[in-house]
């Protein structure tokens, strides 16, 4: 417990009793400009400032730089004195400024404070030179042509720096880097930093960037590097457009050519035979003075050169026979003005005649509409089609609905099977007679209830069944029934009449219609 009041005791004491020296742990002077070295003395209340200095630590010992006395001034060794100086003496601040730094002004500094009655404190710190680096880009040593080897595209050097300094490239290129050091003899470094890369016409005009960092710099140097790739003419050949026809003018083809260096030959041959006459070449031009022939018709080369290379570039022209059909104006018929005359044996230039063997291809609009005409009309077909085989099926449905063998009776009491005295003639009524006078009344029967079927469910369906298979003609009895001759039939025991099992009855003579 005594030892902690004694220690606390002490540091009171020294706050208020001593005084204190602030400086920088490391100071950093760039070679050839000027470096400040802070000091700050914080004195007691109780204590007295009586000077201030620094002193600087050599091989042989201590050196005096600078003092600084309130009471007697200022005072600086000759060798300091040009390039040395206070900053603003005073009780608090010891601050000194050096000029023009070299590498002799490297080493310890330590700043003293004499107070009363507590004597001196010190701080020391190291000061240490820097040298800025000087920064350029230099080009390879060979020129960048499209398609070389990898090659040298720059180099980025930062040359003497203390200490050495970090140098990169920043590129979007997949090229690489390599770094070499060089020691000077004034104890500096270079560094230079090589960039290779295979170069591509495809990369002409794009930058690369020098990125250089130092401790004597504020910040990074940069320094852009534009490359410069040289490649040899690709050539475009405007102004065929694949619709040239004899008797065409005012046409022309030109050769347009990207290339660096930039192209300083161009000329125009043919191929096939002899550049026609009524041809002029103007520079990269080639230029037709009259309307088209067909003998035009050929292969024609445009060459263009520069300092890398000579390329060419062919074109196939056809000139069709006459102006397409498709390019004619069309004809309007107008009478002749009044006072005019028509020769008739002079042909009109407005309309000439059309010997072309091909025409022009459809637009993709016209296609586009045929197209869909056409797809519509089978639609449209394949509908009617439908159609008529519905009225063929029902107009099928009822023909069959209508009667060949026997007739339809009635829906109403028509349907009832007949009775007995009715299918059975009795024998008081037997004979031709009897059978002739059923025979008529019976058909007389059918005709009404068939004429009541027929306005009852608006029939309109064929006036007779199928024809009889006799090719005799029947004979009509007195009622208008056509009936055949009683000797075709066969008048057994079960009579005349066949039931049927939907209630209807049918005399055996329809049966064999």
């Amino acid at each position: 417990m005594f030892v902690l009041m004694t220690l606390y005791l002490c540091v009171s004491l020294t706050g208020v009793w001593g005084s204190q020296v602030v400086v920088p742990q490391r100071i950093n002077a760039v070679l050839g400009k000027n470096v400040t070295l802070e000091c700050r003395v914080e004195v007691g209340p109780n204590l007295t400032l009586t000077q201030s200095s620094w002193e600087r630590r050599l091989p042989s010992g201590s050196a005096t730089v600078a003092v600084y006395n309130p009471e007697y001034g200022i005072s600086i060794p000759p060798e300091f004195i040009h390039r040395l100086y206070f900053r603003s003496p005073s009780s608090h601040d010891a601050t000194i400024i050096l000029e023009n730094v070299g590498f002799s002004d490297v080493g310890l500094y330590t700043c003293k404070v004499a107070t009363f009655p507590l004597g001196n404190t010190q701080a020391t710190t190291t000061v240490n030179v820097l040298v800025e680096p000087k920064v350029y880009v230099s080009a390879g040593s060979t020129a960048l042509i499209d398609g070389g080897n990898e090659t040298v595209v720059a180099t980025c050097i930062a040359e003497r720096a203390r200490p050495p300094a970090e140098v990169s490239w920043e590129s979007n290129l997949f090229g690489q880097s390599e770094v070499q050091l060089l020691n000077e003899v004034n104890g500096t470094t270079s560094t230079q930093v090589r960039y290779l890369w295979q170069p591509t016409r495809h990369t002409q005009g794009h930058a690369l960037t020098c990125v250089v960092r130092h401790p004597a710099l504020h910040s990074d140097f940069r320094i852009p590097y534009q490359l410069n790739v040289q490649y040899a003419p690709d050539i475009t050949v405007v102004g065929y457009d694949g619709d040239w026809y004899a008797g065409r003018d005012n046409v022309q083809m030109t050769c347009k050519a990207n290339a660096n260096p930039p192209a300083h030959h161009f000329r125009w041959i043919r191929l096939d035979s002899e550049m026609p006459e009524g041809v002029e070449i103007i520079n990269s031009t080639l230029l037709f003075l009259r309307p088209l022939h067909r003998n035009d018709s050929g292969v024609y080369r445009c060459e263009v050169a520069n300092d890398i290379n000579l390329r060419s570039r062919d074109v196939r022209i056809l000139i069709q026979g006459e102006r397409p059909a498709t390019q004619l104006t069309p004809r309007v018929h107008s009478s002749p003005s009044h006072g005019s005359r028509v020769n008739a044996s002079t042909p009109s230039k407005a309309f000439p005649l059309l010997d072309s063997p091909t025409l022009e291809a459809l637009s993709e609009s016209n296609l586009g509409s045929i197209v869909g005409g056409a797809v519509g009309g089978a639609l449209f077909l394949l509908l009617l089609l439908c159609l008529v085989g519905v009225c063929y099926l029902r107009k099928q449905q009822s023909l069959h609905g209508s009667y060949y063998a026997k007739h339809y009776l009635g829906h109403n009491d028509l349907q009832k099977a007949p009775t007995q005295h009715e299918l059975q003639p009795t024998k008081a009524r037997s004979g031709s007679q009897h059978r002739d006078h059923d025979r008529e009344e019976w058909g007389d029967r059918q005709l009404k209830h068939e004429r009541d079927w027929r306005h009852h469910s608006n029939y309109n369906g064929p006036r007779q069944a199928r024809s009889p298979r006799y090719t005799r003609s029947p004979k009509r009895r007195g009622n208008g029934s056509p009936y055949v001759s009683d000797d075709c039939y066969d008048s057994g025991p079960d009579g005349d009449y066949v039931s049927h099992t939907d209630g209807s009855v049918i005399s055996r003579r329809e049966w064999y219609v």
